[in-house]
């Protein structure tokens, strides 16, 4: 990553090879900057230079070495940072420069974890948490580098998240009413089709294309989220729901499936904007994109997959939390069990969630559906 500059201030390597900067105001003349970049005699030269052509820029000041800011500077640039996942630097770089703003005049090894918990404290459960990842793995940088003798995040507390259980899982009713509104050969119905039938993220469905398929299949391919981690590949075969909504686009990218109308290929977070949208107009408020992801694993879950089988598809890498979506088709089976035990029915446990229903439907003689009957008003 490179080093920003202050505002007005080109950058030239000459024939020799020297960088040279200077500073040039829209109109105004070209003032050469001696010393290094944001060093002490670079940033008196850069305020003369501003003050003769007008005000001086706001936040243009010599770093000062041991700050906060002077580290924040060099983590920018390191390969900690770049290595990240693109959706976590989106994530963490308002926090990092945040806390750069609030705090970078002070001494990086002044910092204590009193600090970091009292500058989390007044944060809501899920901005504690990102925070304290973002500043984190910024500490671990400092404290790989020789910058603090101790890592100040250590031992920090956050507030406890009420168990919502995240992002909620599309229901097949939901499904229905996004399809029905939004016919095939349309984009906002193959963005379902690709989270849906693939089980991937937002961030994965925006790049999937012709190149990652072959014989039927997407091939090997690597999650974003832990293209920087060591995270597991993927080979999912593309299945029919999928496979037609492809063949009934009009236009598709050589690159990627999803693209602008200029072709480009689309950002995670304007997908993700445009999901929002096109949920809202079809009446589902309440949906959002990573509840597709959730449905795909629920199905796999409910039609008697394995906590390995499911991870194949998903990619996690982490099995606990597959085995939420498991344990909870599980007892769903577990119920339907112990209900038809009570009747003195025997169903088999080996079948999936839709058969053992369709049996015990069979075994009771398809009782009514109670949710239809009326109140008889007691």
């Amino acid at each position: 990553m490179k080093l920003k500059m202050p505002p007005y201030v080109d950058r030239f390597v000459d024939r020799h090879g020297k960088a040279r900067h200077y500073f040039r105001k829209h109109g105004g003349p070209r003032v050469p900057l001696e010393g290094l970049p944001w060093s002490a005699p670079f940033m008196t030269a850069y305020k003369a230079a501003a003050e003769g052509q007008g005000a001086v820029p706001k936040g243009t000041h010599a770093i000062v070495r041991g700050t906060v800011e002077a580290a924040i500077i060099g983590y920018l640039g390191s390969n900690d940072w770049k290595q990240q996942a693109q959706t976590s630097r989106e994530l963490r770089k308002p926090i990092i420069e945040r806390f750069r703003g609030d705090y970078g005049v002070h001494k990086l090894r002044a910092l204590r974890r009193g600090h970091v918990q009292q500058i989390i404290a007044d944060k809501t459960p899920s901005a504690q948490s990102n925070w304290l990842k973002a500043l984190r793995h910024f500490t671990g940088w400092a404290l790989r580098e020789n910058l603090i003798a101790a890592d100040p995040c250590a031992g920090v507390k956050l507030a406890r998240k009420p168990q919502t259980g995240g992002f909620m899982t599309w229901t097949e009713d939901h499904v229905a009413t996004y399809r029905a509104k939004y016919p095939l050969g349309s984009k906002p119905r193959l963005a379902l089709e690709l989270m849906l039938n693939l089980g991937v993220r937002i961030s994965d469905a925006r790049q999937i294309g012709p190149q990652h398929v072959k014989d039927g299949v997407l091939e090997n391919f690597q999650p974003q989220k832990t293209s920087t981690t060591g995270g597991h590949t993927i080979n999912v075969p593309v299945n029919g729901d999928l496979a037609r909504a492809v063949a009934a686009m009009a236009v598709v990218g050589r690159e990627s499936y999803l693209v602008t109308s200029e072709g480009r290929i689309l950002t995670a977070k304007y997908l993700g904007e445009l999901m929002r949208r096109w949920c809202n107009d079809a009446g589902l408020p309440e949906c959002t994109s990573h509840g597709l992801r959730k449905l795909n694993l629920v199905r796999l879950a409910e039609a008697g997959c394995s906590v390995f089988e499911v991870a194949s598809i998903s990619g996690h890498r982490n099995l606990k939390e597959v085995e939420t979506y498991t344990a909870a088709a599980n007892r769903k089976k577990l119920a339907l069990i112990a209900m038809a035990r009570l009747a003195g029915i025997a169903l088999d446990a080996t079948l999936p969630l839709d058969k053992l229903r369709e049996a015990y439907a069979a075994a009771t003689d398809a009782q009514p559906d109670v949710t239809c009957c009326r109140p008889t008003g007691f």
